[in-house]
């Protein structure tokens, strides 16, 4: 999703876009070490130090407790009103995901390779709880179901309450030395009409339906 409405944002403003993939750590680093322009991601303190952030969001996650329709604690994952409560709970994530480490790694986390692994994970009662945005779950799934088949329902007793978390902005963040620095306000305008003519929310329908 993050690909596609940049693509299509790069396209509107005439700009090429190269994209490339790595592992969530070594995508940082390789900006950081300026092998690259920029990367989608939250801007922190760390990243502002040599990052400079879109003021419109590329995406907005909103964030869900997953958990199973029969686990043995729902009653007590569905009165969830603060991260406090999460205590007792075997809680879920995978590595590199840097608002799990920041806010929950003090009730204890088992940390899985990446997201496919947690949403196995959840779906074989592997864990009680994985905190993640509702629209990046019901993509992974959507792919994992295609693989699986019919052991694919498992999926069906997956299911998610409203977390106690705010809503969390995904920015398109250049370095501060690139060349391209100086495309941020074209960009913001782009993102913005995108979202006001309905382009954002075709994408992220096309991915999870």
């Amino acid at each position: 999703m993050f690909y596609d409405i940049c693509e299509i944002a790069f396209r509107r403003m005439g700009i090429a876009l190269k994209h490339e993939v790595f592992p969530w750590k070594r995508a940082q680093m390789v900006v950081e070490t300026k092998q690259a322009d920029a990367l989608i991601t939250t801007p922190t303190p760390s990243r502002l130090q040599y990052l400079v952030p879109s003021r419109e969001p590329v995406l907005v996650m909103k964030y869900k407790i997953f958990t199973q329709r029969d686990n043995p604690n729902i009653e007590k994952i569905k009165s969830i009103r603060a991260l406090s409560d999460l205590k007792g709970l075997k809680i879920i994530d995978y590595i590199g995901d840097g608002w799990a480490e920041k806010h929950l790694a003090e009730y204890g986390v088992e940390w899985a390779p990446n997201l496919t692994s947690v949403c196995k994970m959840i779906a074989l009662h592997r864990g009680d709880v994985f905190l993640q945005d509702e629209t990046m779950v019901s993509y992974t799934i959507k792919n994992i179901r295609k693989k699986d088949g019919e052991s694919g329902l498992i999926y069906d007793n997956v299911i998610a309450f409203d977390a106690p978390i705010p809503d969390v902005s995904f920015h398109l963040l250049i370095r501060k030395d690139s060349q391209y620095l100086k495309i941020i306000p074209t960009f913001d305008d782009t993102i913005r009409s995108m979202r006001e003519d309905g382009e954002i929310d075709r994408i992220i329908d096309k991915w999870i339906h």
